[in-house]
């Protein structure tokens, strides 16, 4: 199993309120009606806490920087191999521009970073 992990920055433009209620109620239904031709089998947005202190007494414990993203999301993909042999089709091709046309309204990538994964289970 592969994932791709984005800690999502939001536009400067939209409050947080109509960040999350577009990549929620809008991004995600797209999404979920792409998966298909990109082959994905789980998508997870992951929102932060409203309320700050954990994620604060957390940090101050651990003398840890301040790390401000407006979410996270998870793309699961069942190999890195079928993960890239299937970007190659039209269908594919049409279906990742369709969402970076979608993401351009609503994320700042320049300021969201973006990575590769496999996962160690552990527990």
């Amino acid at each position: 199993m592969i994932k791709l992990i984005t800690l999502v920055k939001r536009q400067k433009t939209l409050s947080y309120q109509e960040f999350d209620n577009y990549w929620h109620n809008h991004h995600a239904n797209l999404v979920n009606s792409q998966k298909e031709a990109l082959g994905i089998l789980h998508y997870v947005q992951s929102v932060p806490l409203q309320d700050k202190k954990p994620g604060n007494a957390m940090r101050n414990s651990r003398d840890a920087p301040i790390f401000e993203f407006d979410g996270m999301a998870e793309i699961y993909w069942q190999s890195k191999e079928k993960m890239l042999s299937i970007r190659t089709s039209p269908e594919a091709k049409r279906a990742i521009q369709l969402l970076l046309d979608d993401e351009n309204q609503f994320v700042d990538h320049s300021q969201s970073l973006i990575w590769y994964a496999t996962e160690r289970i552990i527990i």
